[in-house]
């Protein structure tokens, strides 16, 4: 009966004094400034469904600030996507996303201090149709629902966007989903992110992967309501095992029926890749270029040219 006293009381001071990263400016903190010279490259598409203003009461509306559009590209340049009460974004990017050392990818979000925190889950998909969640958690105290005048730490939060202030990324680690059924953490082609609905109550609030409620502000019945989503930014892509180099290549038009032109010069050694990142055609050309896919399933691949990736659709 002891034993069983004393593992039920560290097991229920872990749960209390459990602590993740800090927020910014705080030593530990592993935000990453969206300036940071990891990040590779940033979202180049965007689906979004966006949510509600009060998803108790859905005859607000829903909120009005930024488009698709506002999602792309580096952190701090076009605006912020307001998602509202469990609205969500799916990310695209030009190459996939790979898992390498330490954090792979970043979410930006427009907090304007490192205590009033709207938050978001992430989930990642290999094929744009089955997503994995990252196992988020939340310590935050759940008697007493967070409003306007929330005081949050960010170290009671882990794997969950939006825990630090504008201009400082999120980090996520495809390392931590290792284990997971049908996902390829070396072509990471979709990132989506999902509004948490911070309400303590259980009709309507959203539970992180322990069950917990997370309590966030709510309501904000605001047309920046619910999570505002800024920009995610890659750290780690084996971009098909190639880097980027520094000469000139055009591919067009593109997105194409099936027949692309490749302006570059010299000799060309061209190979399209599938999303799967298999090899699905190689050829060597000396000098005007033109490579017919019209046979090939219509979808997104990646054409390299004498190293040089990039994305091309057949449609």
């Amino acid at each position: 009966m002891n034993n069983v006293f004393i593992v039920l009381f560290v097991s229920l001071s872990y749960l209390v004094n459990a602590q993740f990263s800090p927020g910014v400016g705080s030593a530990g903190s592993n935000a990453i400034y969206k300036d940071s010279t990891l990040f590779k490259y940033w979202a180049s598409g965007c689906k979004a469904t966006i949510g509600w203003l009060n998803i108790a009461d859905k005859n607000l509306g829903k909120p009005s600030i930024g488009d698709e559009q506002s999602t792309l590209g580096k952190a701090g340049t076009n605006g912020v996507l307001s998602l509202g009460d469990a609205g969500e974004a799916i990310l695209t990017f030009d190459y996939p996303i790979s898992n390498g050392d330490g954090p792979d990818f970043a979410v930006f979000e427009n907090g304007f201090n490192n205590t009033f925190l709207e938050l978001a889950f992430v989930e990642v998909s290999s094929d744009g149709v089955h997503f994995v969640r990252f196992p988020s958690v939340s310590l935050l105290d759940t008697l007493v629902q967070l409003d306007n005048n929330a005081a949050m730490d960010a170290s009671r939060l882990n794997n969950l966007a939006g825990k630090y202030k504008a201009n400082f990324g999120t980090p996520f680690d495809l390392e931590e989903l290792k284990d997971s059924v049908g996902l390829n953490l070396k072509a990471i082609t979709h990132v989506k992110i999902v509004d948490v609905v911070g309400s303590i109550n259980p009709m309507f609030g959203s539970r992180d992967a322990k069950n917990n409620l997370i309590n966030d502000p709510y309501p904000t019945p605001y047309p920046s309501a619910g999570f505002d989503l800024d920009a995610v930014g890659v750290i780690h892509s084996e971009a098909l095992g190639l880097e980027e180099a520094n000469i000139q290549v055009s591919i067009f038009p593109n997105p194409s029926t099936g027949v692309f032109t490749i302006n570059a010069p010299g000799e060309k050694r061209v190979e399209v890749y599938s999303i799967k990142r298999e090899n699905v055609f190689q050829q060597n050309f000396l000098d005007a270029t033109k490579v017919d896919l019209t046979n090939f399933p219509k979808g997104m691949y990646f054409m390299v040219v004498n190293g040089v990736g990039r994305k091309i659709v057949v449609e």
